[in-house]
């Protein structure tokens, strides 16, 4: 009896010692469950499935920024679950020779079926399924076979007779678009999980991970750091933590005892790796402060209320039914500050900032600043809370009609794509626009109404008193 007992607990401690794939990685859930059930519902229900006619999914398309831990699930769980993994990757399937790549293919899925027969689930993994499958308008003869045969296999592995031989398909990219549409349908990818950057919960929660083994002072605040590290993504976070080590390192001086973390290590690493979501297109804010801008005390109100408060209260917004601003757009003559108000307001609410001028989205092939603009967008989301802020904004969003020919100007184009984009944020939370000019009257009216520029204020220059006043709204 005492032998079955210390058996049992035996089994107890064995259990609760069972790897889980949360001591790699953090954050992520819905794409840690929905690979977690890909792979091991089929043989933990495998009489269920039968008695109800189930047949289970071969596929799933994990798709975000680069970054943000795609391939580090996958793994993850597969060593959770004990499967068995095989990679594969552009550069490992396209070869010189017609027929090796689609031949490549074959042998993957074969090896995976060899495996999942001894009765444990076998996951075939494609990265950057993107480079292998483009669509079919922008690919290659040699594109055209392998996306075939692919599709061809997984068709096979669905309709698959053998209830041991579970293979699953798992491909991920940060393109999802630019795949072939015939692989995203239902039987083959039948489910879509997007991989985003993590919220500052989850930023708390992979800093925790990384820092388990490393010696922290006490005074560092890991949730401060979190909150200050808007838009970094996984990878982003591990050099994080990796750069502040090594100013821990060099700060030793020969006295490795003494080694730890401190609050400056960590704002010396932060200097030094940003998000890399935002690189190309994000200046760095100088660190003004609405004490370095003199007078406008109104103004400076007004802006806080529509740029820092919507930011920094967002759950108070949403608690009280209250939507935030979606554009701001100041006026006034050249050397007023609207520029330093902006950048000021931006740093007060330690949000992304993103800056474009009119030089930026001009430019000599047809098409490449309208994608630079929704690249921007598109990145401000995934870095939000963020601001977008337009220089000279007469000049991206200049007023209709004069052309007297019949073709749309570059200008017109940049004005539509920005009317779309602007109108797309009411669906997105913690971004704004904010915009500068000193021509108010040359901007197209379809931008100044409630909705896009919902706060309109000119700052104009007193010659009597040599101030800088605020105008009020327009």
């Amino acid at each position: 009896m005492e032998t079955q007992s210390s058996s049992n607990n035996n089994i107890n401690q064995n259990k609760e010692k069972e790897w889980r794939a949360e001591e790699a990685i953090a954050g992520n859930k819905a794409a840690l469950e929905a690979l977690r059930e890909l792979i091991t519902f089929p043989l933990l229900y495998p009489f269920e499935a039968k008695k109800l006619g189930l047949k289970w999914p071969r596929g799933l398309l994990l798709y975000g920024p680069p970054g943000t831990g795609k391939t580090s699930l996958v793994r993850a769980v597969v060593q959770e679950c004990g499967a068995y993994l095989i990679v594969i990757s552009p550069h490992s399937v396209h070869k010189a020779y017609a027929g090796e790549s689609e031949k490549s293919l074959r042998e993957a899925f074969a090896e995976a079926a060899s495996h999942a027969r001894l009765g444990k689930p076998s996951v075939i993994f494609i990265d950057e399924i993107d480079a292998l499958c483009p669509r079919r308008d922008s690919r290659r003869e040699q594109d055209v076979r392998v996306a075939s045969q692919l599709s061809t296999l997984m068709d096979a592995n669905k309709h698959s007779s053998t209830s041991l031989a579970h293979i699953v398909v798992v491909a991920s990219t940060n393109r999802v678009d630019a795949i072939e549409p015939a692989l995203r349908r239902s039987g083959r990818f039948d489910t879509e999980i997007e991989v985003t950057t993590p919220t500052e919960e989850e930023r708390f929660e992979i800093l925790k991970l990384y820092t388990k083994k490393l010696p922290l002072e006490p005074t560092v605040d890991l949730q401060a750091i979190a909150a200050s590290c808007n838009g970094y993504v996984g990878a982003d976070l591990e050099a994080l933590c990796r750069e502040a080590t090594l100013s821990a390192l060099k700060s030793l001086e020969g006295n490795e005892d003494m080694f730890c973390l401190t609050t400056e290590d960590w704002k010396h690493a932060r200097s030094v790796v940003g998000p890399s979501i935002t690189r190309g297109v994000t200046v760095e804010i100088p660190k003004v402060s609405w004490a370095d801008i003199g007078g406008l005390k109104d103004l400076k109100k007004k802006l806080q209320q529509a740029v820092e408060w919507p930011i920094k209260h967002s759950a108070a917004f949403s608690r009280m039914g209250i939507s935030p601003m979606r554009g701001v757009l100041l006026h006034g003559p050249p050397g007023c500050s609207k520029t330093t108000l902006a950048k000021a307001a931006a740093n007060a609410a330690q949000a992304s900032f993103f800056s474009l001028s009119g030089a930026e989205l001009y430019s000599m092939y047809v098409g490449e600043g309208e994608a630079l603009l929704r690249n921007t967008f598109q990145r401000a989301r995934l870095a939000a809370p963020s601001i977008i802020f337009f220089d000279e904004a007469d000049v991206v969003a200049a007023k209709r009609g004069g052309n007297s020919s019949n073709s749309t100007t570059v200008g017109e184009r940049l004005l539509s794509t920005l009317l779309t984009e602007m109108d797309g944020l009411e669906q997105a939370k913690g971004i704004l626009v904010l915009a500068a000019t000193n021509r108010p009257h040359a901007i197209d009216a379809a931008l100044m109404r409630p909705g896009r520029f919902d706060l309109v204020t000119s700052i104009f220059y007193c010659a009597i008193c040599s101030t800088t006043r605020f105008g009020g709204s327009v």
